[in-house]
């Protein structure tokens, strides 16, 4: 018997735990290569299929090392399962997402051990990779995967392997992906500024067919149990010319429709019955002749088509799709006002006049040492006089902790030009990034937001109605352009915390506020909150149903519903119409919870009594399609 282990190394080097959540709204721990340790040498996929010295390749040091158990195979059999894997594992058949170093060491370790790797150990998040953040990390990560250096040797078929190949490495490299590293802040800024445009995007090379080849039984298994939806290609290629004939098809097939439902929880599969275990798991699937394929749902069979008819196999993928992942309510249903309704965020953007406002706060604050901070410092910082990266982060930490001694010392509403200036900062992509790298829950540092959230949730509790308008309509409108930003609406919104619920309690109390342009303000930061799931769908390419579903949603959906209610003003009434119905369209608890609130609150009765004083042809058009289609 030999040990089996299974070597942990994390490509992004910590940069994914540490900013996934703002880039995704998804909380990611790392991107995840594997390899395997067995009989005195490291096995991994890449370049090809590479061996090495344990712990002397080019990813570095692991940063697990996993026990798998031991093995009851031999060497040489191990070795001729390796070489015959050696020509599908190739490099041009590697493909970042569906057929990388993880799925390689879940079949080898379902082969020597009958067991299976850890279900956090997963290919590599779309969602992640189509960010801007991503898109800087992924030719580093695609060259750390298919990379090579001198210690790693590829399985050649026709050679035989044996440790005593291994050559005595020199020592490894840290591997840091410095540039990367580098261009952490700028990555944030691109992201704060929109989804990238074809001019700044990096350029990517296509990805190969995401089709996963399985020559394990366990590990066959391991994915029809944990998997919703698997179609599987049965075949024989080498031997059988229609299984050569249907190949391209199924594997157009996965290309087209792999990424789309990635996320719903899809693999499309080949088993080849004379690889490793291909002829045992074929037999215990009932399959007696190639091209065979199956469908499965929740681990069971459901559907099974032989031959290589091109038609009939894209019927039942088809078909098997549809029964597999019913379509959203609202997707079945034509809504164009809804459909087109803009997601670009709304902005405070007016500059102030900055002698002026700190000379309000020098009435209040007298010869505060904070406010010589914001005169010398943040101000001409915001004016553009202040360049390089480290001067900018060394200005921002002087006006974020000048900043905290404002907020604690002067009266709620003595403090709305400290805010003001920070309303101006997040229109600034470089002072965003800042604050999204500070704000991260990984990488907490000083930062302003929390302190000023705070402050307006506490004012608002305590002093409701008359709670300074000056100093509210500041917070609303920082708070507007805070969730301006994707990166820090992610932040935000994407996740429970005290930020969170101070936003949403200052967001519902300004609703229900009696001043209209509270009201107002409070309308436009509803509808950047109401347009979040759909800004961060259009930034990863994911389905905005698939964005996960939020707690904050049923409050806002209530404090909506009474706020059009009591609207009499009209403009202001569309605001909120907008936000309530972004919050609903393809929300993934529409039908579980949102659906029987508005019920409950009689969203509908509320709408129609309005209706009757809107005379706006587009503030009618969209209820009209609020009450007909969406709610």
């Amino acid at each position: 018997m030999a040990p089996v282990q299974l070597y942990v190394y994390d490509l992004s080097r910590g940069m994914a735990k540490s900013m996934s959540l703002a880039l995704t709204g998804k909380q990611i721990d790392g991107i995840w290569h594997t390899s395997v340790v067995v009989f005195g040498r490291e096995t991994f996929f890449g370049q090809g299929i590479l061996h090495s010295v344990p712990g002397k390749t080019h990813h570095g040091a692991p940063v697990q090392i996993l026990d798998m158990g031991e093995t009851q195979l031999d060497e040489e059999t191990f070795n001729e399962y390796i070489e015959s894997m050696a020509e599908e594992y190739t490099a041009e058949k590697y493909h970042l997402m569906e057929f990388n170093c993880n799925h390689f060491t879940a079949d080898v370790v379902g082969f020597l051990t009958g067991g299976t790797i850890p279900e956090w150990i997963s290919g590599l998040p779309a969602e992640f990779l189509a960010t801007p953040f991503g898109q800087q990390l992924r030719p580093m990560i695609d060259q750390m995967f298919r990379g090579r250096s001198s210690t790693e040797h590829r399985v050649n078929p026709s050679a035989g392997l044996s440790t005593s190949a291994l050559p005595t490495p020199p020592a490894t490299r840290s591997g840091t992906p410095s540039a990367a590293a580098s261009s952490l802040l700028a990555s944030v800024a691109q992201a704060a500024s929109g989804p990238p445009g074809s001019s700044s995007s990096p350029s990517l090379k296509p990805l190969t067919t995401p089709l996963a080849l399985v020559t394990s039984l366990s590990n066959f298994n391991s994915i029809l149990s944990s998997t919703t939806a698997v179609i599987v290609n049965f075949t024989n290629t080498p031997t059988c010319p229609p299984c050569r004939m249907i190949k391209p098809i199924y594997e157009a097939l996965a290309n087209d429709l792999a990424s789309m439902y990635a996320s719903k929880g899809i693999r499309f599969l080949e088993v080849e019955l004379g690889m490793g275990e291909g002829r045992d798991i074929a037999g215990r699937h009932g399959v007696s002749a190639t091209p065979t394929f199956q469908f499965f749902r929740d681990g069971k069979k459901v559907e099974e088509l032989r031959g290589a008819s091109k038609r009939e196999l894209e019927s039942k993928v088809e078909t098997f799709l549809d029964e597999c992942f019913p379509r959203h309510k609202h997707r079945r249903v034509y809504m164009p006002a809804l459909e087109h309704l803009p997601i670009d965020p709304i902005r405070s953007s007016n500059i102030p006049n900055y002698a002026a406002l700190l000379g309000k706060l020098e009435g209040f604050a007298g010869g505060a040492d904070g406010i010589r901070v914001l005169k010398e410092r943040a101000v001409p910082l915001l004016e553009g006089k202040v360049s390089g990266e480290a001067e900018r982060k060394a200005v921002y930490a002087e006006w974020t902790q000048a900043t905290t001694s404002l907020l604690g010392s002067l009266k709620a509403e003595e403090t709305f030009p400290v805010v003001d200036l920070w309303r101006v900062a997040l229109l600034q992509p470089a002072l965003v990034a800042l604050l999204t790298v500070a704000l991260s829950p990984t990488s907490p540092g000083p930062e302003p937001i929390s302190p000023i959230l705070s402050l307006g949730a506490a004012t608002l509790q305590s002093k409701g109605a008359d709670t300074p308008k000056p100093f509210l309509l500041t917070v609303l409108r920082t708070l507007t352009n805070l969730l301006a930003s994707l990166p820090l609406a992610n932040l935000i919104l994407g996740s429970p915390s005290t930020n969170q619920s101070d936003l949403i309690s200052i967001l519902v109390d300004s609703l229900l506020h009696s001043d209209a342009a509270v009201r107002t303000a409070a309308g436009g930061l509803a509808i950047n909150i109401a347009n979040w799931r759909h800004r961060s769908a259009k930034a990863t390419g994911a389905p905005a149903e698939e964005t996960g579903e939020q707690d904050w949603e049923v409050e806002v959906l209530s404090a909506l519903v009474e706020a059009i209610g009591n609207e009499a003003d009209e403009d202001v009434s569309h605001r909120l119409l907008v936000a309530l119905a972004q919050v609903c369209y393809l929300a993934p608890g529409y039908e579980g919870n949102l659906e029987p609130l508005l019920e409950v609150l009689g969203a509908k009765e509320v709408i129609r009594g309005k209706m009757a004083g809107w005379k706006k042809k587009d503030v009618r058009k969209l209820a009209d399609e609020v009450l007909g289609k969406l709610i």
